[in-house]
């Protein structure tokens, strides 16, 4: 009964004060609101357990590198550690597969599509917990070089291409140009470690692409083991091979096993969290903002709270009325911070679907509302306690001491220069981010990427298993291409500027040690370089003579001379690539790419070396195909759109098996390689607006003016100017705002200064 009494007693209590409490309930929801939308995608990305059985048992061995500069994980294994977890870990189930998806082409029911396959081995199914909704899985047997060609459908291409055909097991579909036979079908909910519209086996090797190396290894804990001890068997099994491969003393190395949560989520792991940092600190300002403004407010009603005592009223009881005006607060905030909630997961999916695959798992659901439900509560109650103490602790007799209105208004304008220096330090964040944006909008191309038109296609073929099969559909289509209204040039790229490259090894002809270097590389047809206006700077361009019967050559980029050749002659030096010595014969400029390797950075110009198309290896080309599409370039003069429809034509006429995947211009590529850093500054910086936006300037003034408003009359009164007055009452403000920039500032030099800017750069795997 007394609760309903405060309740109904506390909203009185705030519609006489409209603004304050409107400030306050808009405080309360922005800072709910902004740390729900924020919790949903934590929660989705980090928090929220892996949709498998179990999920607590699931594992991914992981290489662990300890040194000077700190310890890492590498996620990638290679095909001689699966064989050591496949045959001496006892202690796990364990299954390899690919973290990664490609592009296939898929042919069923005389419809043709471009669809994402991930390839798996045997028992990956079986490892996460989850049997196909029709049919089985991939068997060991079937899972080796040399294997059947099968496949699995998820159900979502099950349903688009068969309607749902229950007797779809056993049928043909076409698949990466070669019959496959449908095996399975995944059930609806079922959800990989990347997206993917079907499975096939990954047949995995100790030489296969990549060497072997871009493999990822899960399992499931079996029953009776813990972590502890499975950890120590990996690392005992995986020592003799971390011996072998003869690191350096200095690093300590070792094989180690993380929930496969924590493997799937690495690259996220960090910038999440920081964004979560920051709308933490958002949280914190507001709580701040808060207790400024009831404690404002609480000095208005002094006089209030010394005449209920003096009727006999407790302090107890009063300190109860001002906890339930902070519960009524919560409510409001808390309905508030929903709505804002709501629209912030709304934005933060359009804003980074293309970057976060689980993104489209981000919603306001129960453990989210939970979680906004408890944070107004202890917001509100935070921010509430410390002014209900202060206001239920009044002296009857004096209100205020003056020395006690000293330390009060000291204690609240500590409070007030806090908040400004967590702002501050969220501004610097924010600005750091946006400068480096800013910087990498800026970077020269190298290229000219005006009026640019890039289509992709997949070539993980089996049609096109040789170089000469593989160059006839490049010249047929570019010639098709070439000859269609509004084209100025065209040609074949196997990547493209802003795009990661193929790393590959290299070693200098005549070279002792036989050294191996890592550089990137790409293969291109004739006219690349014109079409993207890529700069020559010696030498020449390929030409259509630079074919397969003519001496091999290769292209380097300025960075390549710089890193590896420095003052040596460079036109007719001789380096040794796939398996072959070739011939420099030009010297390009450099064009910005995504990195593979070295720096950890979004944009650069790494070291390249570019091969003609027409000299690729066989199996050079079947491996790489497995990892990039290559692009029809096209440079249009004419309307884009009239363009494109002319290459999808030319697409279907030259092989209908071959469907264009997507079309993209080079603004399109280079905003997709800066999403990441894109979502990273624009959160940030609007957090930092938003923490400006509720730092308590407005409380502290106000609680100031209120406090000294007798004695501000009485100074007028005795002759002191209206402007006198202002500037008094304004200085203490001005003064502590000051004093909080100053402390920001230093607070973000200090953060600078032992790591870079946050969300500069992106690990790779």
């Amino acid at each position: 009964m007394n609760f309903w009494m405060d309740f109904r007693y506390a909203l009185r209590m705030l519609r006489r004060s409209p603004s304050v409490t409107a400030i306050l309930i808009l405080t309360l929801g922005l800072c709910i609101g902004a740390n729900t939308a924020i919790f949903s995608v934590v929660d989705a990305t980090l928090l929220r357990p892996l949709p498998y059985p179990e999920p607590d048992r699931l594992i991914r061995v992981v290489t662990r590198f300890r040194g000077h500069e700190g310890e890492g994980d590498s996620i990638s294994q290679t095909g001689k550690v699966w064989e050591i977890v496949r045959d001496h870990a006892n202690f796990l189930d364990a299954a390899i597969y690919s973290p990664t998806h490609s592009g296939v082409n898929f042919a069923a029911a005389g419809n043709v599509q471009y669809v994402e396959q991930q390839r798996v081995g045997a028992g990956f199914f079986r490892v996460l917990g989850v049997s196909p909704l029709i049919g089985r899985e991939f068997t060991r047997q079937e899972d080796r070089p040399g294997g059947p060609p099968i496949t699995i459908l998820s159900y979502h291409l099950w349903r688009r291409a068969f309607n749902g055909d229950a007797s779809v097991v056993g049928k043909p579909a076409m698949l990466r140009g070669e019959p496959y036979t449908i095996i399975g079908v995944m059930p609806a909910n079922f959800d990989s470690s990347v997206p993917a519209d079907l499975w096939t086996p990954l047949k995995p090797t100790t030489t296969g692409e990549g060497s072997g190396i871009n493999y990822a290894i899960a399992g499931r804990l079996k029953p009776g083991v813990s972590w502890a001890q499975g950890d120590q068997q990996i690392d005992a099994i995986g020592a003799p091979l971390i011996q072998a491969m003869k690191f350096s003393p200095d690093v300590s190395v070792r094989l180690k096993l993380v929930t496969l949560q924590e493997g799937q989520t690495q690259g996220l792991r960090k910038p999440v969290l920081i964004l979560w940092a920051a709308v933490g600190l958002v949280l914190l300002i507001g709580c701040a903002n808060i207790t400024s403004l009831l404690l404002a407010r609480a000095a208005t009603r002094t006089r209030e709270m010394a005449t209920r005592l003096a009727l006999g009223g407790g302090r107890q009881a009063i300190f109860h009325q001002l906890v339930v005006e902070s519960l009524v607060l919560a409510i409001a905030g808390g309905v508030l911070g929903l709505l804002i909630g709501y629209a912030g997961v709304t934005g933060l999916k359009n804003l980074a679907q293309d970057q976060f695959p689980t993104v489209s798992a981000v919603q306001l659901d129960a453990r989210v509302l939970a979680v906004t439900a408890l944070l107004a509560l202890f917001t509100s109650l935070l921010a509430g306690i410390f002014p209900a103490v202060e206001a239920s602790a009044v002296d009857i007799r004096s209100t205020l001491s003056e020395a006690g209105g000293i330390r009060k208004r000291w204690s609240r304008r500590l409070l007030v220069t806090g908040e400004i220096a967590l702002a501050v330090l969220l501004l610097i964040g924010a600005g750091l981010l946006i400068r480096t944006l800013a910087h990498l909008y800026r970077l020269s191309p190298g290229f000219d990427p005006r009026n640019v038109i890039v289509a992709s296609f997949s070539l993980q073929d089996a049609r096109y298993s040789t170089s000469q099969k593989v160059n006839h559909l490049f010249d047929a289509g570019l010639g098709r291409i070439r000859d269609l209204p509004g084209v100025e040039s065209a040609a074949v790229g196997l990547t493209l500027p802003y795009q990661r490259n193929l790393n590959d090894g290299f070693r200098h002809m005549g070279d002792a040690d036989d050294q191996y270097f890592i550089t990137d590389l790409c293969y291109v047809t004739p006219d690349y370089f014109q079409t993207l206006r890529i700069p020559l700077e010696q030498g020449r361009f390929f030409r259509p003579s630079d074919g397969p019967a003519s001496a091999p050559v290769l292209i380097v980029n300025q960075a390549f001379v710089k890193k590896y050749l420095g003052k040596q002659q460079i036109i007719g030096n001789h380096l040794f690539t796939e398996d072959q010595g070739r011939e420099i014969v030009g010297v390009v400029g450099d064009v910005q790419q995504q990195p593979g390797w070295g720096d950890d950075i979004p944009l650069t110009a790494p070291p390249t070396l570019y091969i003609p198309a027409a000299q690729t290896p066989d199996a050079f080309l079947k491996g790489i195909h497995i990892w990039f599409s290559p692009n029809w370039v096209v440079r249009a003069a004419g309307s884009p759109q009239s363009v494109m429809r002319g290459i999808e034509e030319v697409a279907a006429k030259i092989d209908s098996m071959v469907p264009i995947a997507a079309f993209h211009t080079v603004q399109d590529l280079r905003s997709r390689s800066l999403a990441f850093q894109r979502f990273q500054a624009l959160l940030l910086a609007a957090l930092s607006a938003l923490a400006l936006a509720i730092v308590g300037i407005y409380g502290l003034m106000s609680q100031s003016v209120a406090e000294r408003r007798r004695e501000l009359g009485i100074r007028i009164a005795l002759g002191s100017t209206l402007e006198r007055a202002i500037r008094d009452a304004a200085a203490p403000g001005i003064l502590l705002a000051l004093g909080g920039v100053v402390a920001g500032c230093l607070l973000g030099m200090m953060s600078a200064g032992r790591s870079e800017a946050p969300g500069l750069g992106r690990g790779h795997s």
